[in-house]
């Protein structure tokens, strides 16, 4: 299958010097691409050939077509395809790495020709003889499905590794000599310097660039306090080249009544609203479900329930069955590959760091037409099945892109966990302020209120009436709280009562039917039964709504009649004696009372108790004052007419100077001296009259005949008793007695006997 050397050694300089030109372009590039696309161009010119393309292996065994060269669009493009393990079988593989074997296939002739050049045993090297055998019919329906006739395939090793394969494609069967493979063998071998040149190149630029990636990210994750999440998701999902992302992270809520931060499985439960989600690019289209995130699915809990908590690096969707659940979502878009990276801080989860890829659509090109030499091409037919196979292919994640990940995954969730403390401290402090705020109100309330108690305390004391106690404190409590009606109300001994005070503020909202003011009796048969129920232990009792206290049916009638929803009841006290209750009304609707105005109330009651036992105190030293005043004032006159009538002896003298000062005295109408007879009748001797009375003794002395006084010789008096009427109606008189009294115009009156020598004389 060699041509003739005479023939061939124009071809063979021509070769020589496009080989070195290779050579000295691998030699003089570090850049690795250059190196590889200048190197299939030049091989391919070199061979002849339709297609030379460098595969390159993955860690599993699959390869990706990562350089071509293609003549005139002959054959479809396969560059960025990705092709199975199974493709090149393990055993072509070991192959390839013991005996550096090169290979080409004629598929017109069904041979395939091979060199080793390392005994698979003793690894010595042997001459470059090339080996021929029927190549197998799987192979060549391989590369029949492709529209290959004749290929050749060179293994690129690094590191005595497989690194990759250079192949060359043709459409048509095609003759190769012993100097295209002595060729092909010495570009491999450049290819190999130059990829050890370009990995450790690669590696420090991939480093660099990586760290680059990096601090670019962890500059906007950790700026605090302004932490950047959104535009730090967008340069992650640009540092793996992927076209959307999200990131979901609780919300840093904490449970204001254990301070516990509600973790990241209860704030993914549906209807949590502890979720925070970022979003970049391409999304998975939701249905309308409980679920409205993906990172609510159980395959995300199941896949970290070993709290293992390492990046889920997703090939293909599609080929996932953990995900068939969530393969709808994503059919709608391109997205094929998913990279999912949990964001752990001291193994606490906090969220998820979420990158797509979409699927490599490689275009072929088919020219499904003739050559220039009218020579037909593979069927149409096998090729567009061969394509469809290899058409919409994941994107590999590579090992660096996972440790990429990992390093981005600690500065997430370190930046999530600051971020949440920085939620956090802001709560801490909102509430704080809030809570300030409220503070400064309830102290500012409270100060008012004090005031308000302190106004009304003042008044209450200017005057110890107990009507103005009564006007003063309704109207002051009722215009501070805004109530629609403030009353006092007394218990009297039955612990029955009535209203003694009362006012209404005045409102276009309520018109006042009810019949509730002062003097109104209301009997409360519980109060009455229980004297005075719980007031009598000194509480308040406060009703937002009448209808929702539970009260019978008659307690509510009672309080409709007098249009009452909602009040307040606070007990006052005298003393040690519940002496009756302040009562403040809301008639207009239910009232929600707040505890400081139910407090303002009890305290204004308790003032009140203390000024009516003030009141009190002050009426009864009055009295006793009036009663000492008038005691003194009797022993004055007592003193006078003792003096006086010791000064005369003249008997009408003693009577007139007597009842004149004791009419003074008593300031009362009259005082006259009534004389017994020996038949123990008699007649009004004496008297001092004010103007306006009829007069008892002128010049004819009234007599007065009393058959009891009579009948008893001088009745109670002759016992010393002294007698005194409030009221002649009040008192039981016979009518003849009242009628008797009617003519003498006596309404009350107060009688004490006179004693002569041991003899009743008559009476005062």
């Amino acid at each position: 299958m060699t041509s003739n050397p005479e023939q061939d050694l124009p071809l063979c300089r021509h070769e020589e010097s496009l080989l070195r030109r290779i050579t000295n372009r691998i030699r003089r590039s570090l850049e690795f691409e250059e190196i590889i696309t200048v190197t299939t161009a030049e091989v391919r010119s070199l061979l002849k050939t339709e297609r030379v393309m460098i595969y390159k292996f993955h860690a599993d065994g699959s390869g990706q077509v990562i350089a071509e060269s293609i003549y005139n669009n002959h054959l479809p493009s396969l560059l960025g395809l990705n092709f199975p393990a199974e493709d090149i079988p393990l055993t072509a593989r070991e192959l390839f790495i013991k005996s550096r074997m090169c290979s080409f296939v004629n598929a017109d002739t069904q041979q395939i020709g091979q060199i080793h050049l390392r005994d698979l045993d003793n690894g010595e090297t042997l001459s470059e003889e090339i080996r021929y055998r029927p190549v197998d019919s799987c192979h060549l329906e391989y590369l029949t499905a492709m529209g290959v006739k004749s290929s050749l395939v060179a293994p690129i090793l690094y590191q005595d590794q497989l690194w990759g394969l250079l192949v060359s494609h043709n459409s048509q069967g095609q003759l190769i000599s012993e100097y295209d493979l002595e060729a092909v063998q010495m570009v491999v071998e450049q290819l190999s310097v130059a990829i050890a040149q370009s990995t450790l190149l690669t590696q420090v630029r991939k480093t660099g660039e990586r760290e680059a990636i990096v601090n670019r990210i962890a500059t906007l994750l950790h700026s605090l306090p302004t932490i950047v999440l959104q535009p730090a998701l967008e340069a992650a999902v640009a540092a793996f080249n992927g076209v959307g992302g999200r990131l979901c992270i609780r919300n840093a809520g904490v449970d204001s009544h254990n301070g516990n931060v509600t973790s990241l499985t209860e704030c993914l439960i549906p209807g949590n609203t502890c979720i925070k989600l970022y979003i970049c690019g391409q999304q998975p289209v939701m249905p309308q479900t409980i679920y409205p995130l993906i990172e609510q699915y159980s395959i995300w809990q199941e896949h970290n329930k070993s709290s293992n908590y390492d990046i889920w690096a997703i090939l293909d969707i599609y080929n996932t069955p953990g995900l068939r659940s969530l393969q709808p979502v994503f059919q709608p878009t391109k997205i094929r590959s998913m990279l999912m990276i949990p964001l752990v801080y001291r193994q606490q989860l906090l969220g998820y760091l979420s990158i797509f890829r979409n699927e490599v659509d490689r275009e072929t090109i088919w020219a499904g037409q003739y050559d220039s030499d009218q020579r037909q091409l593979y069927p149409r037919r096998s090729f567009e099945a061969w394509r469809e196979s290899k058409k919409a292919q994941a994107q590999k994640w590579t090992v660096e892109e996972i440790e990429l990940a990992r390093n981005l995954g600690k500065h997430f969730a370190s930046a999530v966990q600051q971020y949440e403390l920085h939620q956090q401290v802001q709560t801490f402090n909102e509430n704080l302020e809030k809570q300030v705020k409220r503070r400064t109100v309830e102290l500012k309330r409270t100060a008012e209120q004090e005031q308000a108690v302190f106004k009304v305390i003042a008044e209450i004391r200017e005057s110890l009436d107990t009507d103005t106690i009564f006007q003063t404190t309704t109207k002051e409590v009722c215009q501070l709280i805004k109530a629609d009606r403030v009353s006092v109300y007394r218990f009297n001994s039955n612990w029955g009562g009535e209203f003694v005070g009362d006012f209404e503020a005045a409102s276009p909202y309520w018109s006042n039917e009810s019949e509730l003011g002062v003097n109104t009796i209301w009997n409360d048969t519980y109060l009455q039964d229980t004297q005075g129920g719980r007031y009598r232990n000194n509480e308040t009792f406060a009703v937002d709504d009448i209808y929702k206290m539970g009260f019978n049916q008659c307690h509510i009638d009672n309080l409709e009649q007098f249009q009452i929803h909602a009040f307040v009841l606070a007990p006052i006290f005298v003393g040690q004696k519940l002496w009756g209750l302040l009562a403040t009304y809301q008639h207009t609707g239910p009232r929600q009372w707040k505890a400081s105005e139910v407090n303002f109330l009890s305290q204004i009651a308790g003032q009140m108790g203390v000024a009516l036992q003030q009141a009190d105190l002050l009426t009864q030293t009055r009295q006793q004052t009036l009663i000492l005043q008038q005691t003194a004032e009797q022993q004055r006159v007592l003193f006078e007419v003792v003096a006086k009538v010791r000064e005369s002896l003249d008997l009408d003298a003693i009577f007139q100077t007597t009842t004149q000062e004791i009419c003074k005295s008593l300031q009362a109408d009259r005082v006259a001296v009534y004389r017994f007879q020996a038949d123990w009748s008699g007649e009004y001797i004496a008297e001092f009259v004010n103007d306006g009375w009829v007069k008892l003794v002128s010049d004819t002395n009234t007599v007065w005949q009393d058959s009891y006084l009579q009948e008893t010789q001088g009745g109670r008096y002759r016992h010393n008793e002294t007698f005194a009427i409030a009221d002649i109606y009040q008192a039981g008189h016979s009518e003849c007695h009242v009628e008797v009294l009617e003519q003498i115009q006596a309404r009350a009156y107060a009688i004490s006997h006179l004693y002569l020598s041991g003899n009743s004389y008559g009476a005062y």
